[in-house]
């Protein structure tokens, strides 16, 4: 893995990740009252692997096969990082509001960072500490509405910690697969990971998709496919090849564009309209983003754990 601190090709493809991932929860609040969430979990995955394949199918075949061991360690990488993070990403996104939900999914730097430092003695700089405080600020000021009584107002529910759990699951998924990723290239190490966590989801996703009830239109399905093709597909595709890039610490400070773009493809698509407390809070995020990308090479050094055998 490359070190440099300025990385442009990670930084874009990063960016198009955290776009693509912020019109999922658009998508996502569009479609859980409509679909039963295992099977659209399950055809994500699946249309997924139907766009990622053609594209790795020379990395697969001429790249090196899994051993027994790799297998396993793939499997628990797709368990992570799909199956446990789809589910819970679309469970508590239909029993959470979009409030609640972009506070939790603006943990998910600091909730990989502090996984690196308990599980694998990775710290990151005060600097990089800073940054995330600073962007965690600006994410409050745009959900509290600039208001700090908005805040006291708020409450967790069961939706609010099936998302931290998705949070959890997804800093797990981006720590394990840098580590994959001595051995297998981003794209091989996407489809692998894709693969196992869709055929976890399958059976539960096939039984709930024959047993309940489906109220979806033409557009309804438009949305499938680009939750499935799209983000499925590219965007996790995009997010390994920058953790590929610049670590998975760095990378998780771009998931706390993903509520800003959340928000900026509400107001286009919904029609929701922008105050003066949004532009200051995603400045703040812009900042603080900016600070946590400057860190010290031997932070990210020291994850090159050797290849999986």
């Amino acid at each position: 893995m490359k070190t440099n601190n300025f990385r442009p090709k990670a930084y874009i493809v990063l960016l198009l990740s955290s776009l693509l991932y912020g019109g999922n929860l658009v998508a996502a609040k569009l479609l859980a009252s409509k679909v039963p969430l295992a099977a659209l979990a399950a055809i994500r995955g699946y249309l997924g692997l139907l766009i990622l394949i053609p594209f790795a199918y020379g990395q697969l075949r001429k790249g090196p096969k899994p051993s027994g061991r790799d297998i396993l360690f793939l499997a628990v990488v797709g368990f992570c990082g799909i199956t446990v993070a789809y589910l819970t990403f679309l469970w508590g996104v239909q029993h959470s509001s979009g409030t609640n939900a972009s506070i939790i999914f603006a943990t998910g730097p600091a909730v990989t960072n502090g996984l690196l430092a308990l599980g694998w003695r990775v710290k990151p700089t005060k600097r990089g500490v800073l940054g995330i405080v600073i962007s965690f600020t600006g994410l409050f000021f745009v959900f509290m509405r600039g208001s700090f009584h908005n805040f006291l107002a708020l409450h967790l529910s069961m939706g609010d910690l099936l998302l931290f759990a998705n949070v959890i699951s997804v800093a797990l998924f981006a720590i394990l697969g840098q580590r994959a990723m001595k051995r297998f290239s981003p794209m091989a190490l996407t489809v692998y990971s894709l693969f196992f966590g869709t055929l976890f989801l399958t059976p539960y996703g096939l039984w709930q998709g024959l047993s309940s009830a489906w109220n979806i239109s033409g557009s309804g399905w438009l949305l499938v496919l680009y939750m499935g093709a799209m983000v499925t597909g590219f965007a996790v595709l995009f997010n390994m090849q920058g953790i590929n890039l610049i670590g998975s610490g760095q990378a998780a400070i771009f998931s706390n564009l993903l509520p800003v773009f959340g928000i900026l493809l509400s107001v286009i698509l919904l029609k929701e309209t922008l105050a003066a407390y949004h532009w200051t809070g995603f400045a703040l995020v812009l900042f603080g983003m900016v600070l946590s990308l400057v860190q010290n090479k031997q932070v990210e050094n020291s994850l090159q754990m050797g290849p999986m055998r």
